[in-house]
């Protein structure tokens, strides 16, 4: 029986491998930076992917105020509840005529009961669908409302509507509600969870 020869210890590699082996390291880090550059705007920095703007700290942002965010003291008002007949009531009265075709999406209220947020579509008369959204009257759009002494008031200043592209709609939306009314609460703005698709991101 014949012995096999022992190998070293430790084996160098080949230069010619060892170059291989760094520029299939680097080789995509070369090809990120081509295809990645940073675009700095007034609302913040995008990424450029490939041409195209993406808010990818938004998109972290977002994932954040989800798991960050205590919505424990924020009610969600069903169709047909008191407050929301209220609400609509206020909405229809915001910007008449075209506003009296107000149909709320979703409403939400502070613990205090002074301050609701509400997600509208404005229809014509009768108008139930989202199709007829489209060729409604008004935009979509995030309304807060305020109660005082003469009831539920629309604060125009915080009315968004429109679209939030290329930025991170729910994040955009909940910042500028704040920056616009800063007497609505935090966790309002941040419990709002659109469901318009051109505000849902």
């Amino acid at each position: 029986m014949t012995a096999r020869p022992s190998l070293p210890a430790t084996i160098r590699p080949r230069p010619r491998r060892r170059a291989l082996r760094t520029l299939a390291l680097v080789a995509p880090l070369l090809l990120l930076a081509t295809q990645v550059r940073l675009l700095p705007q007034d609302a913040g920095v995008l990424l450029e992917l490939a041409g195209q703007p993406v808010d990818a700290a938004g998109a972290v942002q977002a994932g954040w105020q989800r798991l960050a965010r205590d919505c424990s003291g924020v009610q969600r008002w069903p169709a047909g509840s008191a407050p929301w007949a209220q609400a609509q009531q206020a909405l229809a009265a915001h910007s008449p005529p075209a506003s009296r075709g107000a149909r709320p999406l979703q409403l939400l209220q502070d613990a205090s009961g002074d301050w609701l947020l509400a997600e509208v579509l404005w229809d014509g008369p009768g108008a139930a669908t989202d199709a007829a959204a489209i060729s409604a009257p008004l935009d979509p759009a995030i309304v807060p409302l305020r109660r005082s002494a003469a009831g539920l008031q629309v604060q125009p200043a915080g009315v968004w509507s429109g679209d939030t592209g290329p930025w991170q709609a729910p994040v955009f939306i909940r910042r500028w509600l704040q920056q616009q009314v800063p007497g609505l609460p935090a966790d309002l703005a941040l419990c709002l969870d659109p469901q318009w698709p051109a505000f849902a991101g």
